[in-house]
């Protein structure tokens, strides 16, 4: 990974190539670097090229700042942007203030049309039964799990897809940055509010609801729920110690999540 970040900022940026380049984090997906400011994010060449022209397509949609793409090398796998001020949420409470921005900015990204990102991101059902393929975890909350499966949603949206508190840059009680748009698909639009749920718990994501105008669906609220519960047990399984912690904070009702996690939204479906 990094020797492709080096070849990649020889041949687009050659007056840092003598820069350090030290390792910022690594996912499932894809592990980034920084070297003189700049972000170097190398992931599956093949997604380069169109996650760079999804974030062109988002510049000036969405009042959140997304990466600017200094440079997308397909070769490589290497997509360049300059490092956004902040740092992640991860492990950290969310202000309030930040819900109604967070809220906003989903409802602009929900807007655009599918059509405009055509090519560019995949179109995924998001079937919750899905889900529950391979997934481990407590055999009483997989029970409930298999118990409770909500349908599908009845649209797709454009939606980030993985917006938890990793992705949400934070300086000052203010959002500075969505990053990693890697999952981005045009998709369920219950998934990019499991995760803030997940994280910040029930009252943070009411009040991102009442800025994005409500439940898109009269499941949605299930839905919500149904897939918070998946992605603990998904970050668990992942095994990384500060994902793990934040996932069995949820799952165990602390942070201001209810013991039973419907609690909170079940007003969403009303």
């Amino acid at each position: 990974m990094r020797e492709r970040a080096l070849r990649a900022l020889r041949a687009h940026v050659p007056e840092l190539a003598d820069v350090a380049v030290t390792e910022l984090g690594r996912g499932l997906d894809n592990t980034a670097f920084l070297a003189g400011g700049l972000v170097l994010r190398v992931a599956e060449a093949a997604t380069v090229r169109r996650e760079a022209a999804l974030l062109d397509a988002l510049a000036g949609r969405v009042s959140l700042p997304v990466p600017a793409v200094r440079f997308a090398d397909a070769k490589t796998g290497v997509l360049a942007f300059p490092l956004l001020p902040g740092r992640p949420l991860l492990g950290r409470p969310a202000p309030a203030a930040l819900a109604e921005p967070v809220g906003r900015f989903l409802r602009e990204l929900h807007a655009i049309e599918p059509t405009e990102v055509h090519g560019l991101v995949p179109v995924e059902d998001a079937d919750p039964a899905e889900w529950l393929e391979d997934l481990d975890g407590p055999p009483e909350l997989l029970d409930r799990l298999h118990a409770e499966v909500p349908a599908p949603a009845p649209r797709r949206v454009l939606a980030h897809a993985d917006l938890g508190a990793e992705h949400i840059l934070e300086r000052d009680g203010t959002v500075t940055g969505v990053i990693d748009w890697t999952d981005a698909a045009v998709t369920d639009p219950a998934l990019d509010f499991a995760r803030l749920y997940r994280d910040f718990g029930a009252g943070f994501l009411a009040a991102v609801l009442d800025a994005y105008g409500g439940p898109t669906d009269p499941a949605f609220g299930e839905r919500v729920v149904f897939f918070a519960r998946c992605a603990a047990l998904e970050d668990i399984a992942y095994g990384v110690p500060e994902y793990v912690r934040a996932a069995q904070r949820f799952l165990s009702g602390d942070d201001n999540v209810s013991d039973d996690p419907a609690e909170g939204v079940q007003a969403w479906d009303a």
